[in-house]
């Protein structure tokens, strides 16, 4: 059991998280958290704000709704096809049948959550006292990753061995074994020392005095990173917010037909259209990530107005359209970019 205690003492929760972790936000539909719960085969989502802030959790066990009162009869036909031959737990198809509920109404709050430098003692601690399966992960208050008790048990279970069981019986032995390895590991209290320290000459360069350099300087770093992090998210939301107002213009259009022509003098078989942030999209860009066929009816503003012009205009004319998200700041979606394509 040592030999898990020393395995630990320098193991932080971001070496046990899955990450990156699919996030569902608080107004987004029950159905549609339990659709990505299916597609994904977990048994749990965090719930975020558009900051990636966490509000809360949606698993199996919130899905508890009232019997309906009619059943659709093409019921088990859809399901089937969904659900790619698997069975269903009674819970999802509740959900799915459900369009007026949301994440918020059904979702378990406040969310536990550590800093990813968090020790994997404090996390597997925290399970215990809560009584929970998963801990969400964060960085600068922003969800990056979730570990559950299976994490834990993988992380913790020798590789030539058959891996232990995934119950509470099992998760309660280990976190015990932890805590019994680590008070053996700890050192014995310092003796006292025989006489008080010769103090420095006043001005004198010291080990200390080195040191308290080195921890201003990184304190200095670490607040012009969260400013910087804080800033970047300020100008993003500002961006978001014109863009929800605003429409793709005629001198927009033009202009883009001009550059596909250059584009395609040089060669080219497509050229981007525009590029967005992901908050922009009402579910942060998620369905574009996935990829989900109905990700056009995410898009809100700038974007929906483009793609109705597109749809409108251009695909009768041969144009295809694509979506991508183009960067994971943070592991989070970022920039959003719609392409238009031809001559394929």
């Amino acid at each position: 059991m040592l030999d898990i205690a020393h395995s630990i003492a320098d193991k932080r929760a971001s070496d046990v998280m899955t990450s990156p972790v699919v996030t569902v936000g608080p107004d987004e539909t029950a159905r549609a958290a339990a659709e990505a719960m299916l597609r994904l085969h977990i048994s749990g989502l965090p719930v975020v704000d558009v900051g990636g802030k966490p509000l809360g959790v949606v698993s199996e066990s919130d899905f508890r709704f009232s019997d309906a009162s009619a059943r659709d009869r093409q019921r088990q036909a859809w399901v089937a096809i969904l659900a790619g031959g698997q069975d269903i737990a009674e819970e999802y198809l509740e959900a799915l049948e459900r369009e007026g509920e949301t994440v918020r109404q059904i979702m378990s709050s406040p969310a536990l959550s550590v800093d990813q430098d968090a020790s994997v003692a404090e996390v597997a601690d925290l399970m215990n006292e809560h009584r929970v399966k998963r801990i969400l992960v964060t960085r600068l208050g922003a969800v990056v990753g979730v570990i559950t008790r299976a994490d834990l048990l993988r992380f913790f279970a020798p590789e030539h061995k058959r891996a232990m069981p995934v119950t509470a019986e099992a998760f309660e032995i280990l976190r015990e074994d932890i805590r019994t390895a680590l008070a053996r590991l700890r050192p014995a209290a310092p003796p006292p020392p025989e006489s008080p320290p010769t103090p420095a000459p006043e001005g004198a360069v010291t080990a200390a005095s080195l040191k308290e350099m080195v921890n201003a300087f990184e304190r200095s770093k670490s607040k012009l990173h969260e400013d910087a992090q804080r800033h970047t998210q300020e100008k993003r939301d500002e961006q978001v917010r014109s863009m929800l107002a605003a429409r793709y213009t005629d001198a927009e259009f033009a202009h883009l037909m001009a550059q596909a022509r250059e584009a395609a003098r040089r060669g080219e078989t497509g050229l981007t259209a525009l590029v967005f942030p992901a908050a922009l999209c009402a579910d942060g860009g998620r369905a574009i990530n996935l990829p989900d066929p109905d990700w056009p009816a995410s898009l809100r503003g700038k974007a929906a107005d483009f793609f109705l012009r597109w749809d409108k205009e251009l695909r009768p004319l041969g144009f295809a359209l694509s979506a991508r998200i183009a960067n994971f700041p943070d592991g989070f979606p970022g920039d959003a970019e719609l392409t238009l394509l031809w001559g394929r």
